[in-house]
Order: structure tokens, then C-alpha cells, then sequence
């Protein structure tokens, strides 16, 4: 058993992001209004009544475009990441990568410009009310579509054309609780886009600068590397929307109908179906973080061979430590000076050092002193350094990209759930709404 609702009962909606309830009220189109809630004076409502006292801020719009406008944004820092690298601006990705990240802009701009206000969508003749009476009228006589008169009960839902689905509360407490809920989930939803869409346009950004040949405009190997980056976004744009999207939105409502009191179905049942149009964020481009991944035993195989490792300049500092300690710098009982020393002599170490260790008459005779080998540990050191370096911001480079990759696959999931726990949140404070203050009761309602 429900009760009826009379007029200025408290609203919430599923998809608000303000943190605060409305209430609904007469719908100007109404012809009568005489069956009142006793000394309350309260006129009982029914379908025609769709009106709310103000709209909600409507999470439809903003959430999908600021993550769009974030990975526009992204795309540009992840360019001006390798510009602040790099000798010379790669300027085929900026072409490219520049106007990916416009269209981004725009896009999420004029996404955000299309939020639509509750007044507009709820007076669309898709937004009904569901779970309404469906035998008693109130105010009906006079009328000739009666089943616009059909009375509204405690149970009554209002779906929203925009996906949202506004509940009724009798309780000012409840509807605190639940319009609280609902926009804590909400703006996390709203905020687990923008992250995940600027790090999308980041890696995007920075894949189509760094991996281009530097300089130059587009041909050749610019024009088939930008046309196979730009290719692989557009194809991952439709396995991000048709596949990653569908699979993370079934699997947080399972986990929410799992650990729900089983009042969401009823909530998520009564809401519209929307279609949004792809969105960039959509993409997640695991090629690029997959040929990253495939990188790391070469880059471990660059350490190897790359002769300036640290195992080098220890067995190079333990020979230049012997010689000292001997007081001269022959080869004859020194195997680690030696060594390294004839390594420099074939170059092992670059042509600097093989010069610095290297007579006219291309041998070692009257080069290997203190003077000498002393400034080869320098430039030895210089040269170990740079190359540790270098090797440590490419791990970091590749390991950024592959942890990036990883987070915008998530991402999806995590926003879904969100998405969904903001809903069974709320179908529970409405389950659990206290009716103790309206004494007429609906039968078979």
C-alpha cells in the first residue's frame, strides 16, 4: 500500500549533480485542482503534473564534455611535453595532434552548450510517469483525457527523455540523504572523465610527437606514421564505445544490483534508455602502450650494450685505484685498467675516449699516464651518467605510458560504477522514505 502525493512533495534526480532536492509542483496545464489534502490545503498531483519547483544541474552534458575538452587538452600538454624535449618540434604531430586536440575543444564545448534544463526534458511527451495509479482519477470529470488525471502514488517515478529518473520523497530527511548521495557519485563519475580523458590526450599527444621523425613536414614516413597514429585512435574509438563502455555499464550494475537492497532494479527499470554520440575518451589506445611494453627487454638490451654501465665505471675506478696504489699506470699487473683501456682504444666507448687513450701512431705507447687516464675517468663519468640517465627517463617515459594506458582502460568501469551507485543509493533512501505524514492511503497502487 502507497500513498498519494500531494503537490511540494521533495524531488531528487538520478542524474543531478547539485547536492540539493526541488519539489514538484501543479503543472500549469492543469484544468482543476480540488482534491486536497485535508487541512494541509495541498492539492493532490497526478501525470499531467510534470513541473519542478527549479531544475537541477543535470550531469548530461557536462559530465561527457568537459572529459572531451580534457583530452583536447591533453593532446596539447602531451605535445608540449616532447617540445620541451626535444632540439626540434616534430611539426608533422603538431599538424595533426593540433587539430585533433580543436576538434576536441569544440566538441566538448558544444557538448556542454547542449545540457539540456529539467523543464525543457520532463515536458517531452517521452518523460512519463511510471507507476502510477491506474484506476483512480482525481479531477477528471470535466476533462477529456482522463488518463492525464490518473493519481500519482509514493511508488510514481518520473523518467527523464535525458536518462535521469526523478523520485518523490515525503520526508525532507530522506531527501537530503539521497539528493546528497546522488551528487557525491555523480561529480566522482564527472571527474573520473576529465582524469581520464586528459590522460588519454596526453599519451595521444606526446605518441605523436615523440615517435615522429623531428623537423620537417608531412611525407614520406611523417605522413605514413601520422596516417597509421590517426587510424588507430578512429578504430579504437568504436571498441571503446560499442565493446569497453557496454561491457563496464553491465558490469557496474551487477556489482550495484549485488550489493543493493534490491529497490535498484525497480529505480533503473523505470529510466530511458539514451544513446550519447562517441566521445574521444571513448579510445583507449593499447597498440601504442602494447608496442611500449614490447620495448622494455630492448631497452634492457640497450643497457647491455651500451658500454657506459655502472659495472663499467666500477671495474674502471677499482683499475685507476690499483694504479695509484702501485704508483704507476702500466697494464702490465692491472687486468681491470687494461681492460677498459683497450676498449677505449677500439672505440667502445666513442671516439672521445679512444682519442684521449690514443697516440698518433694509433697504440697506447706514452698515453696511458696520470694525466690522461685521469681525464678519461671524467669524461668516462660524464659520458655513464648521461647514458644511466638517459636509460632512466625512457623507463619512466615507457612505464608513464603503459600505467596511463592501463588507467584509461579502467576508467570506464570506474565512472560506471559511479554512475550506478548514485542510483541504487538513491532507490534505497526512496524505498526507505517515511510516508508517516500523508494519512491517505492508495489502494492497489
Amino acid at each position: 500500500m502507497a500513498v498519494y502525493l500531494p503537490e511540494n512533495v521533495f524531488a531528487v534526480c538520478t542524474n543531478q549533480l547539485n547536492s540539493d532536492y526541488k519539489q514538484f509542483n501543479l503543472s500549469d496545464n492543469r484544468q482543476f485542482k480540488s482534491v486536497k489534502l485535508g487541512t494541509q490545503n495541498r492539492v493532490f498531483l497526478v501525470k499531467i503534473d510534470k513541473k519542478l519547483s527549479e531544475d537541477f544541474e543535470c550531469k548530461s552534458g557536462w559530465s561527457s564534455g568537459l572529459g572531451t575538452v580534457a583530452f583536447g587538452g591533453g593532446v596539447i600538454g602531451g605535445m608540449l611535453l616532447v617540445a620541451a624535449t626535444a632540439a626540434t618540434i616534430p611539426v608533422a604531430g603538431w599538424i595533426v595532434g593540433g587539430a585533433i586536440a580543436i576538434a576536441a575543444f569544440g566538441y566538448g564545448l558544444w557538448q556542454m552548450s547542449q545540457r539540456p534544463t529539467c523543464s525543457e526534458m520532463i515536458g517531452f511527451e517521452e518523460s512519463q510517469w511510471k507507476n502510477h495509479h491506474t484506476t483512480v482519477h482525481f479531477d477528471s470529470n470535466k476533462v477529456k483525457n482522463k488518463d492525464m488525471y490518473l493519481a500519482l502514488t509514493k511508488n510514481s517515478m518520473l523518467a527523464c527523455k535525458e536518462g535521469g529518473v526523478l523520485l518523490p520523497f515525503i520526508s525532507r530527511t530522506s531527501a537530503n540523504s539521497a539528493a546528497y548521495s546522488i551528487s557525491l557519485n555523480n561529480n566522482t563519475e564527472k571527474w573520473v572523465n576529465i582524469g581520464s580523458g586528459l590522460i588519454a590526450g596526453v599519451l595521444f599527444g606526446f605518441s605523436m610527437g615523440t615517435s615522429l621523425p623531428v623537423g620537417g613536414l608531412l611525407g614520406g614516413a611523417r605522413s605514413l606514421y601520422v596516417a597509421k597514429q590517426t587510424a588507430i585512435f578512429l578504430g579504437f574509438l568504436p571498441i571503446g564505445y560499442f565493446l569497453i563502455n557496454p561491457l563496464a555499464s553491465s558490469t557496474a550494475t551487477s556489482i550495484n544490483a549485488g550489493i543493493g537492497d534490491g529497490s535498484y532494479e525497480n529505480v533503473k527499470g523505470a529510466g530511458e534508455s539514451t544513446t550519447n554520440l562517441i566521445q574521444p575518451t571513448d579510445s583507449w589506445d593499447p597498440y601504442s602502450v602494447a608496442m611500449d611494453a614490447k620495448d622494455i627487454p630492448n631497452i634492457k638490451q640497450r643497457m647491455i650494450d651500451n658500454k657506459a654501465t655502472k659495472s663499467d665505471i666500477a671495474k674502471f675506478e677499482t683499475g685507476v685505484a690499483e694504479a695509484q696504489r702501485q704508483g704507476t699506470y702500466s697494464l702490465k699487473n692491472n687486468p681491470d685498467l687494461k681492460e677498459i683501456i683497450i676498449r677505449m682504444k677500439n672505440g667502445d666507448f666513442g671516439s672521445v675516449l679512444k682519442d684521449k687513450i690514443t697516440n698518433k701512431s694509433g697504440n697506447l705507447r706514452g698515453m696511458v699516464n696520470e694525466r690522461n687516464v685521469g681525464s678519461a675517468v671524467n669524461i668516462h663519468h660524464e659520458n655513464g651518467k648521461a647514458s644511466i640517465k638517459a636509460n632512466t627517463l625512457l623507463n619512466i617515459e615507457t612505464s608513464g605510458k603503459v600505467a596511463g594506458g592501463i588507467i584509461t582502460l579502467i576508467a570506464p568501469f570506474v565512472s560506471s560504477f559511479f554512475a550506478e551507485n548514485a542510483i541504487r543509493l538513491a532507490a534505497e533512501d526512496f524505498s526507505n522514505d517515511n510516508t508517516d505524514s500523508i494519512a491517505v492511503n492508495a489502494n492497489d497502487a
